[in-house]
């Protein structure tokens, strides 16, 4: 019988034990890999659903902002403004887009009946998966007395020929065409010093035509746009003139049929001052700061006074009784003729001088009858009786005596032997999108020696570019060198029934906490 040694038996003990001491390690080894393994696991899954949660995010947010552009073009579509101040729907309900869904409610501004410039608010969210986002958007309406200068065609109304903006003019605010019939801007800056334009240049056109060659430096770009190579921008859609000047004609009249047929001046209420026949006006302010017309129609002089203070219109036929109207009306003047002389000042506002606010503008519309061919001679100056401060926002307290004007024309034209330095303050809107032409000139530009220097405190706004001065060697020769001082309250707050662009400029824009309303 075998037997093991005493010594066999330890060594086998310690073997066992040392196999049980090498387990350990490894199962402590498996139990680490299995606990990072889980924490990976767990990271994984979490940075997944976070990732998950952002793209629903991002795609909530872009279908919020894709309701809120679609109600954009929606306000743009529409023949009128909507009127009221009841919630919209314009999409009757959620739209579904992209696997998710947005909806929009549109909010008419309170105050939009008396408003000159309708005001929207846009409020839209987007749905994707279990996530919402919600944007908002201050909406109004875009006023043609945002631009200094705009054209359809960047041609000679006169001669169907090119015009060109030369070294010595400056356009100190938004300036756009349309490029109508391959029309391009025309841009001399071959001794210009300065830039010709003070603020952005958009066209439809993918060119401009330069002389003496294309700008090709940052300092060549910035002698032409005082922002240089990024003052402009091509490409841009289309802006359509007014079809008619039928809104300012129905405002002055204060209805849309029954117009006089009988020489004379007519002030109803409700309406504004309608003249019947062609005229001459003159502008002026009498002992107590008011507004007052002169029109003159043969040998009938009528005189019409609006008094913001006493909230009247009155008005007198030669030296016969005067006729009071309540109210201040529409205050837009319109006549079914020409208006064959017009100068003058334009009242100041009535201002609270303690609140520092303006309690009545002193604001006007002149128009004639654009389609019938009906325009506008200016014969002297047309001042503001204060002068604006341009280079401050409309509703600064430098801003609140200056009074407002607009014109509106078949043509707007400077009359031969007009002053040598002419001043014209207010916005000027010639032709229509029917009419063949329609522009603001200088009847004697090929002529008028000495030249001058031409200042427009406001804008021009024209169907195509009336001529104002000739060049010869990229100098003045005759008429007048242009001096456009854009006024940036007429963009916020333009003359009353000032025709708009039909489109709608973006106040402010704001990303809403979720569940925020």
């Amino acid at each position: 019988m075998l037997r093991e040694s005493p010594g066999s038996h330890k060594q086998s003990n310690r073997l066992r034990r040392s196999r049980g001491s090498a387990i350990i390690p490894v199962l402590i080894a498996l139990m680490t890999v299995m606990v990072m393994g889980m924490a990976t696991l767990s990271l994984t899954l979490e940075g997944l659903h976070l990732t998950k949660r952002v793209q629903q995010n991002t795609l909530a947010f872009n279908l919020a902002e894709s309701g809120a552009e679609r109600a954009m073009r929606w306000l743009k579509d529409q023949a009128t403004p909507p009127s009221g101040t009841a919630t919209l729907d314009p999409f009757n309900g959620a739209q579904a887009l992209a696997g998710g869904s947005y909806a929009v409610t549109l909010i008419p501004d309170p105050n939009n009946s008396g408003a000159v410039l309708k005001a929207y608010t846009i409020n839209a969210s987007g749905t994707y998966g279990a996530r919402t986002e919600s944007v908002r958007l201050l909406a109004r309406q875009q006023s043609f007395g945002k631009y200094a200068y705009f054209t359809d065609r960047e041609i000679s109304a006169a001669s169907g020929g090119r015009i060109w903006f030369y070294s010595g003019d400056r356009i100190r605010g938004p300036a756009h065409s349309n490029n109508a019939s391959g029309s391009d801007f025309q841009i001399d800056w071959s001794t210009s010093t300065g830039p010709i334009f003070q603020d952005m240049v958009t066209a439809v056109s993918s060119n401009i035509d330069y002389s003496p060659s294309d700008p090709a430096t940052e300092a060549e770009f910035s002698k032409v746009y005082k922002a240089g190579s990024r003052g402009f921008h091509l490409g841009v859609d289309p802006i359509a003139l007014p079809n008619s000047s039928d809104a300012q004609k129905n405002a002055a009249w204060g209805s849309s049929s029954g117009f006089p047929s009988t020489t004379g001046v007519y002030v109803n209420a409700g309406g504004g001052i309608y003249v019947h026949g062609n005229a001459g006006i003159v502008m002026s302010t009498d002992g107590a700061g008011n507004q007052v017309f002169t029109v003159t129609q043969g040998s009938t002089v009528t005189k019409v006074t609006v008094d913001l203070g006493a909230n009247e219109i009155r008005k007198q036929v030669g030296s016969g009784a005067v006729v009071t109207t309540t109210g201040v009306g529409t205050q837009v003047l319109f006549c079914s003729g020409n208006i064959s002389s017009l100068s003058g000042t334009i009242a100041n506002n009535k201002v609270n001088s303690a609140s520092q606010t303006i309690e009545a503008r002193s604001a006007y519309t002149i128009a004639t009858d654009v389609n019938n061919g009906k325009n506008i001679t200016v014969t002297d100056n047309i001042k503001y009786a204060t002068a604006p401060d341009v280079s401050k926002p409309y509703n600064d307290p430098a801003n609140l005596s200056s009074g407002t004007l607009g014109l509106i024309a078949r043509n707007v034209t400077v009359a031969s032997g007009s002053p040598t330095a002419l001043e014209v303050d207010g916005i000027i809107l010639t032709g229509s999108s029917t009419t063949s032409d329609g522009s603001f000139s200088v009847a004697d530009y090929n002529s008028k020696t000495p030249t001058g220097r031409l200042k427009v405190v406001g804008g021009i706004i024209q169907k195509a570019r009336g001529p104002v001065g000739t060049l010869s060697g990229g100098t003045i020769a005759t008429g007048y060198t242009k001096d456009y001082w854009y006024d940036g309250r007429l963009a916020d707050s333009p003359p009353p029934f000032f025709p708009t662009t039909g489109l709608y400029d973006r106040i402010s824009w704001q990303r809403l906490a979720i569940g925020q309303s």
